[in-house]
């Protein structure tokens, strides 16, 4: 009886384990998901603020202000030909 204890507890140890790692696969699919569904919504908003910033001088004035203030790099701000080029 006794010899029986340490593979029981070996077997459920490793299935915990087992267990653990599965969920650590699904977590990082979960992640992975989330940042693809990020990006995606980040993309829609991006294309439907560049197809009316040419229309609109308002929301033109109002999304340069913004990324002028909060694009600090050369090589992100030369996305943008209405800001200028020197690193904030």
């Amino acid at each position: 009886m006794q010899s029986n204890k340490p593979d029981r507890r070996e077997r459920l140890e490793l299935e915990i384990a087992q267990k653990q790692a599965q969920l650590k696969d699904l977590e990082a699919k979960d992640r992975v998901k989330e940042r693809k569904r990020d990006t995606r919504r980040k993309i829609l908003a991006g294309s439907v603020v560049l197809a009316h910033i040419d229309k609109d001088e308002v929301l033109k004035s109002t999304i340069a202000d913004l990324l002028d203030a909060h694009i600090v790099g050369k090589n992100d701000r030369q996305l943008f030909d209405f800001l200028p080029l020197e690193d904030k």
